[in-house]
Parts: structure tokens; C-alpha cells; sequence
């Protein structure tokens, strides 16, 4: 592995380390919700092995966030309104039309009582 690739491998790594570790997942948990080996788990968050597009794509489904916040390294590791609008539109797949406005009605009056306290 080269030395720039080694540099992008280790700071990929430390990014999903990190939001993992935000998430109190073990790497044992990511590996099992991103269907492959912890230890292979393991080489990637040790900057060790470059992980193919599919892999990271993976472990961002693992994560529940978009695979662009691994990507950018000036994405911040808390928990975004970005994120958080994709997790509710995963949550939502599958699930047919009325039910999902019922959610959503949910999810905005859940918002506006939470306005109203903060």
C-alpha cells in the first residue's frame, strides 16, 4: 500500500471507529449489522485494509448513517438532522403510504413538544 493510500486507509478507519465507538457499538455489533468478519472489521478501522465501495456501503448501513459523512473528513461525529432524516426514511421503507403519514404526523407533533420545552 502506498503512502497516500495508507494515509486515506487510516483515516477512513479512525472515522468509522469513531462513529461506532459514538454509537457504544462493539466492533463484533458493526460487523454483524454489516454483514462481514469483525476481523476484518478489525484491518479497516486499523487503516490496515482499503474497504471497496459495497463495504463501505456496508458498514454505513451498519452505522445508520449516509455513507458520505465516512467519506468527509470535516463531517462532524455527532448526530445530525441529516442523519437523522435518512434513519427516519430507512425506517420508512417498505412500510405502505398511510402508515407512513401517520408517522410522520407523529414524528411532528413528537417536534413541536419538544419546541415547546426547549
Amino acid at each position: 500500500m502506498n503512502n497516500e493510500r495508507k494515509k486515506i486507509s487510516s483515516e477512513l478507519g479512525a472515522r468509522i471507529r469513531d462513529f461506532r465507538t459514538e454509537r457504544y457499538m462493539s466492533q463484533e455489533a458493526l460487523a454483524l449489522n454489516s454483514d462481514m468478519h469483525p476481523a476484518y472489521l478489525g484491518k479497516i478501522e486499523r487503516g490496515e485494509k482499503c474497504p471497496t465501495i459495497e463495504t463501505l456501503y456496508k458498514i454505513s448501513t451498519g452505522l445508520k448513517v449516509p455513507i458520505t459523512e465516512l467519506l468527509d473528513p470535516d463531517a462532524g461525529v455527532k448526530a445530525t438532522s441529516k442523519e437523522a432524516l435518512y434513519r427516519i426514511s430507512n425506517a420508512l421503507s417498505g412500510i405502505d403510504d398511510e402508515t407512513a403519514v401517520k408517522i410522520a404526523e407523529i414524528v411532528e407533533s413528537a417536534a413541536e413538544i419538544y419546541k415547546k420545552k426547549a
